[in-house]
């Protein structure tokens, strides 16, 4: 490892002194002769008019515009907002060149004939910054995803999940509105970036904040794409189908129809490779999918097969009518799981070790219906309105084992089998009303939620739990259970709200709002014991079968306050939450009611202030009560899972949380640097915890208690730098993040206190050499140490290391292409029986042909066939360590044929 290290460094440094020899220095004025900050320079081959570099002017007006030797006509741009753009045409730079005043008017006239480009290479407005994709150089068959990953801050990990400068990305939108779903995976897996003009990485809205065009408060972002409107007119096609070694195989299609607002689009997809079968790109495709993060644990373990069909539609019917999304689904899956864990739990005096063995197999069917309509009845008002429905089927056997020991000393066994099969259904049509008033900041915005789910559940199990003592089985303890238990529950929850808002001034704004919340919440649990006379499960199991009906109705008026300025956005909202709960039960036979009352304040508050064009800082900070679960009030035993008996506890208090957290981040765009630090701090008082005890044989009695002093911190940031020079380009990117946990709970009768500490720093390159070569190292550590008191261990630590290694080379003028991933993780300290390192490595070749129009492809996926999934997780009361089945090594053929048009011409 110290040896990569070595090589990363060398190479970063030699790629540092192969940088730009030469700069365009400059002052940019105003027709006033003031300095104009944040204008944008940059320098365009004139030939093609794509960007060679490009950078922005600061508070004084100066730039410098690095670049290397050039021995061919370039045009150096200048654009700055409500002022005629300067162009100067240079016959080739083979030195620095002082250009010193350069004037913006009305008036200005330029010295060739103009260029056409679409946009400044970056924007920056208010809290939007503005990508010119034109200006972020991909490969020509790539799609939007690999847009993101070049864009600096962006970053986007083996789990999809995508962060923006330290924020959370939970909305992708094109054109603004959702292309299938929110999330974005298939616009991002099969929008070419060729079609794109602009990428806007904003702070998600609310759809209050939508229709009313307040300024967005929250802590993500979200990434709208936007369609070059020469190309918002044409057809996109995609077809994928491959083979491979152990029936491995992968089919895809994706068609799209363009026209102006118009679009409608098709995919089908089916395949047993854990694909959500939509590539990614010609060369990685399914590349470092399926968990292989060992320390993260990867949600896509196990072996899945799956088929998925949808259509799309989206339209501008007229000036009133338009359809953002009307999209309609049919998946399929059949999932293999199997896993080993090894839980150790730590007793006061003492420790419990488990282990089992899980293995299941789940097939799903499931239908999916979402629209979202936009009515303008005149220019103030705006009624949008979403209903959405989904069904599904879901069939699952399981088997399970596992073994229970307390200091060597055998406690328990158990062993059993489940077969059971589901149907889900839920509707929720959703309406939102904006009205804007001829005053400027006076709006009225009403929303009506409704949702409507059902579920109802028939569970067979088998099963047996042996205790023992002293190694001898104790056989009046011994827990033997053949059941048939229906479940069905039903949720309706409606919800209503209305705010109006008033201008105090320009600045200054009041707003009241009023939300009224009904929910109503139906459980039936009927169990019946395997009768031996009859042959049928006919005995009725009064012990297990159990109903309950809860009815939770919730006012809660608000007033709030917001200051709008040019430089700060500061918020202070302050509600009281009214709650009527009344839930009544019957467990054992016997009659459980609650009634309760509360009024419960909340707020929150919020500053977002506008250091630079370039810098901004928020703070937030918000407080609320949080109500028990009715169940965990209710004093009922519950003993359904032959190994924990559960009984609630009527004196619980309600919870309380406070958190605050700050974001600043720069974006520094004549340098190339951008960087983000986020700090955050919780609190909780009354905390809802398990108070547990084990008796002699293993087994598990919980109730519940409130435990206050509870908080947790966390400091994180990133920085991130790109050199240019020529057709070269490299990006740096380090990055850190420290938490600190401090956690009180209770363990076999007895309190206990964990400090609890994880650092995780690591550092991302790229170098980018144009139609040759990509080359991905990246690098990560994560340190975790836990120190506990009036505890059977007083410390637990573990190291955690990741390097990754993506390489991408291109031939024969980039219509050959052979790309390798590599992986290496390795952690200190696991259990006997686990991996405690290994290596991943996936290749592929893929050439191009007709044009590009075809893609012929290889792909070994594992070549070393080690792949594994294995996760450590160090909890306050005990460490598990848990392997799942994944998908080993395959080699797949496959072909790939694209047909794009837009505007009548073949891309």
């Amino acid at each position: 490892m110290k040896k990569i290290l070595w090589l990363l460094i060398f190479s970063f440094n030699f790629l540092l002194l192969n940088g730009q020899k030469f700069s365009l220095d400059g002052k940019v004025l105003d027709f006033e002769k003031k300095p104009i900050e944040n204008a944008t320079v940059y320098l365009l081959k004139q030939k093609d008019s794509s960007v060679i570099n490009y950078t922005s002017t600061n508070k004084e007006g100066k730039f410098s515009l690095k670049t290397n030797e050039l021995n061919e006509p370039s045009i150096l741009k200048v654009d700055a907002e409500k002022l005629i753009s300067y162009s100067k045409k240079l016959e080739k730079i083979d030195q620095s060149i002082n250009l010193e005043n350069i004037q913006l008017d009305k008036n200005q006239i330029t010295d060739i004939e103009e260029v056409k480009i679409t946009a400044s290479p970056v924007k920056i407005k208010k809290d939007t910054i503005e990508f010119n994709a034109n200006a972020i150089k991909v490969r020509p068959d790539s799609n939007i995803e690999e847009l993101l990953k070049n864009i600096s801050g962006v970053e986007i990990d083996n789990d999809g999940k995508i962060t923006a400068n330290g924020k959370e990305v939970d909305q992708i939108m094109i054109n603004g509105k959702p292309f299938f779903d929110k999330d974005g995976k298939i616009a991002l897996k099969n929008l070419p970036a060729d079609i794109i003009k602009n990428i806007q990485i904003t702070s998600t809205k609310t759809k209050e904040e939508e229709l009313t065009g307040k300024t967005p408060k929250s802590e993500n972002a979200t990434i709208n794409f936007t369609i070059d409107e020469k190309k918002n007119k044409g057809f996109l096609s995609r077809i994928t189908a491959g083979y491979g070694s152990d029936e491995r195989y992968d089919g895809s299609g994706f068609l799209s129809y363009f026209k102006d607002k118009t679009k409608i689009s098709l995919l089908a997809s089916s395949n047993n490779i854990n694909s959500q079968g939509f590539s990614s790109d010609e060369v990685s495709d399914n590349m470092g999918r399926g968990g292989r993060n060992m320390q993260a644990g990867n949600s896509s373990t196990g072996i899945q097969k799956s088929t998925t069909i949808g259509l799309n539609y989206s339209d501008k019917l007229s000036k009133e009518v338009e359809i953002d999304a009307l999209g309609i689904t049919r998946t399929s899956t059949n999932l293999e799981t199997a896993s080993k864990v090894s839980k150790t739990t730590f007793l006061p005096d003492s420790t419990l070790k488990t282990d089992s063995e899980n293995n299941a197999e789940n097939e799903s069917e499931q239908y999916s219906f979402n629209s979202s309509i936009k009515i303008k009845p005149d220019t103030l008002s705006t009624i949008y309105f979403s209903p959405a429905f989904s069904h599904s089927k879901t069939t699952n056997f399981r088997k399970a084992t596992s073994t229970t020991w307390g200091n060597d000393e055998l406690l328990n066994t158990s062993a059993s089998t489940t077969n059971s099969n589901s149907e889900n259904n839920s509707f929720s049509p959703n309406i939102h009303y904006s009205r804007k008033f001829k005053k400027k900041g006076r709006t009225l915005y009403t929303s009506l939620h409704t949702s409507i789910t059902e579920n109802k559940n028939n569970n067979l199990t088998n099963s047996q739990t042996l205790f023992y003592d002293n190694g001898i089985e104790d056989v009046t303890k011994r827990d033997t259970r053949d059941q048939l238990s229906t479940v069905k529950r039903q949720n309706n929850n409606y919800s209503f709200s209305a705010k109006y808002s008033e201008p105090i001034s320009d600045s200054l704004n009041v707003s009241f709002g009023l939300n009224y919340n009904s929910r109503n919440s139906i459980n039936d649990r009927i169990v019946n014991d395997f009768d031996e006379i009859t042959g049928q499960y006919s005995q009725y199991n009064l012990a297990l079968s159990n109903s309950s009906n809860e009815k939770n109705n919730q006012l809660s008026p608000q007033v709030t306050v917001e200051l709008n300025k040019q430089k700060m956005n500061l918020w202070a909202s302050v509600n009281v939450d009214l709650t009527d709960l009344k839930y009544n039960s019957i467990f054992n036979g016997a009659h459980y009611e609650l009634e309760r009352n509360f009024s419960l304040p909340d707020y929150n508050a919020g500053l977002q202030y506008r250091i630079s064009k370039n810098s901004r800082i928020s703070v937030y900070n918000s407080a609320s009560f949080t109500i028990p679960l009715s169940t965990n009030l209710i004093p009922y035993t519950d003993e359904s899972n032959p190994l924990i008996t559960y009984k609630g506890n009527p004196d619980l208090k309600n919870s309380w949380s406070n958190r605050t957290s700050l974001y600043f981040n720069n974006f520094n765009v004549p340098k190339n640097i951008n960087y983000h630090i986020n700090i955050g701090f919780t609190y909780n008082n009354n905390d809802t915890t398990n108070f547990s005890y084990y008796d002699e044989s293993g087994k598990q009695f919980v109730t519940y208690t409130n435990i206050s002093g509870n908080k947790n911190a966390n400091i994180g940031g990133g920085f991130s730098k790109t050199f240019k020079w020529g057709d070269s380009r490299l990006m740096v990117n380090p990055k850190t993040s420290f938490n600190y946990r401090f956690n009180k709970g209770f363990i076999n009768g007895q309190q206990f206190t964990g400090n609890s500490y994880t650092f995780a720093p690591g550092i991302n390159l790229m170098y980018d050499k144009k139609d040759k070569i990509i080359v991905k190292p990246s690098y990560n550590v994560n340190y975790s140490f836990s120190e506990y008191k009036n505890y059977s261990v007083e410390s637990i630590k573990n190291t955690y290391q990741t390097f990754r290694l993506e390489l991408t080379n291109y031939y024969l003028k980039t219509n050959l292409l052979f790309g390798n991933d590599f992986e290496y993780n390795t952690s200190s300290n696991i259990a006997p029986g686990f991996k405690r390192d290994f290596y991943f490595w996936n290749t592929s070749v893929g050439y191009s042909f007709y044009n590009k129009q075809f893609t012929a492809r290889v792909k070994v996926y594992d070549v070393l066939n080690q792949n594994q999934s294995v996760k450590r997780t160090i909890a306050a009361s005990y460490v598990e360590d848990r392997e799942d089945l994944i998908l080993k090594r395959y080699i797949m053929f496959s072909l790939t044929m694209k047909l794009n048009k837009f505007a009548g011409k073949k891309m």
